[in-house]
């Protein structure tokens, strides 16, 4: 079977960095395009699917600016590659636009590109990627959750559980393992989990939802036990769930009722928690802490607290979000916020967690910041209960053995 080409498009009002770029592209085997100007480029990309668009900032016409939000907004390519003579946190910001409206940025490179750049991203991207966006976008259908279409995914065990580890970055031991929930439904294949878990928040399941996710998981956290693997497990809640003052009690029944100890799981939250009635998330944390479990503040990064409300919050635990993450290692204002996060946490005397880890560099990256865990593609994706002891008799090895 013949490899599928690559079919990548070059923007660059620059006829000589243009050709130069082409060249590159075209050593890699890859069937190329060029533009140089906005609207040409919007004009072959909404007759041409592109796996990949190679974008200068500064232009005539339509700038690089203009043409990633229309790109965007169209769907019309899912990898894109930045480029500039301008300096670099220009071109970081403009990245972190790009993946905010949902692109996934290759690289934000300064000009002229190097062939090591354009090898290098080539390796990364995934042209499925690029049909499941299109696919999506040009799909007419109510991509909503009913009320009997969740409760039926619960009364006929269609939830299930998938498992992502969390290691240390000093010697990838393996600290514990975040549950994160899925769902295939029978007709409409998977739905993301932000999805259901919102439709189960607004059809009021979501305490019927987590009962069954968190009894799926403790099952599995005594199995693992009987097996001797002892590390700890992370549970996402939802803030809906602090609002009952028996909750504590409950939760604190049902994990001993499966002969786990509380102090072996960790509750997740959102930092968004302090927005609702802090009074009473606070009184509900600190009575969760008290029977021994542990806190973590999950996604931290994208949304308002600040340090003093952070110190409130009576956390064991502060988890880096994947957006200030992802490409940290070559991009300092990033670097910037984590370093400062870390040593924010460290103040407050809280572990940190990096998750959405992709790449090695930034693996080092997070290790130079004093960072205690990570989690990520990079080590594993979420993966079912028999994976992941395959994972830690074989891949963890070998991981270890890279770094």
């Amino acid at each position: 079977m013949t490899e599928k080409r690559l079919k990548i498009l070059v923007v660059d009002d620059s006829v000589v960095q243009a050709n130069h770029a082409v060249m590159l592209c075209e050593e890699t085997g890859a069937e190329v395009y060029s533009a140089h100007d906005g609207q040409q480029a919007l004009a072959l990309l909404r007759t041409q699917m592109i796996d990949v668009a190679l974008i200068d900032l500064e232009m005539p016409v339509m700038d690089g600016v203009e043409l990633i939000s229309e790109i965007a907004k169209e769907s019309l390519v899912q990898n894109i590659l930045i480029l500039s003579s301008k300096d670099a946190s220009l071109i970081s910001s403009v990245g972190s636009m790009a993946e905010a409206e949902g692109l996934t940025v290759l690289d934000t490179a300064a000009k002229p590109i190097t062939a090591d750049v354009i090898t290098t991203c080539l390796a990364n991207i995934d042209t499925r990627l690029a049909s499941h966006k299109r696919a999506k976008a040009t799909a007419v259908e109510d991509d909503s959750v009913s009320y009997e279409e969740l409760l039926a995914a619960i009364n006929d065990q269609q939830l299930f559980l998938h498992y992502q580890p969390k290691l240390t970055c000093q010697g990838m031991l393996l600290k514990g393992v975040e549950a994160l929930a899925r769902w295939v439904h029978p007709d409409r294949g998977f739905i993301p989990p932000d999805k259901f878990i919102l439709a189960a928040e607004q059809h009021q399941l979501i305490g019927t939802v987590t009962t069954v996710l968190f009894e799926q998981a403790l099952r599995q956290k005594k199995q693992w036990q009987d097996k001797g693997l002892n590390f700890n497990l992370s549970l996402n809640l939802s803030p809906l769930s602090l609002e009952s003052s028996s909750f504590v009690d409950s939760l604190a029944d049902f994990v001993s009722g499966h002969g786990v100890k509380p102090a072996d799981i960790t509750i997740e939250i959102t930092e968004n928690i302090l927005l609702g009635d802090i009074a009473k998330s606070l009184q509900i944390l600190s009575r969760l802490r008290l029977k021994g479990f542990l806190i973590s503040i999950d996604d931290y990064g994208t949304g308002f607290a600040n340090a003093e409300q952070l110190s409130r919050i009576p956390a064991t635990e502060l988890k880096l979000d994947r957006s200030i993450i992802n490409g940290l290692a070559g991009k300092p204002r990033l670097r910037a916020i984590v370093d400062s996060t870390v040593r924010l946490a460290k103040d407050l005397n809280l572990r940190t967690v990096a998750e959405g880890v992709e790449t090695k560099e930034d693996f080092l990256a997070l290790v130079g910041l004093g960072v205690n865990e990570v989690q990520g593609y990079y080590f594993s994706r979420p993966i079912d209960a028999d994976s992941l002891l395959s994972w830690v008799q074989r891949d963890l090895k070998a991981l270890r053995s890279d770094n």
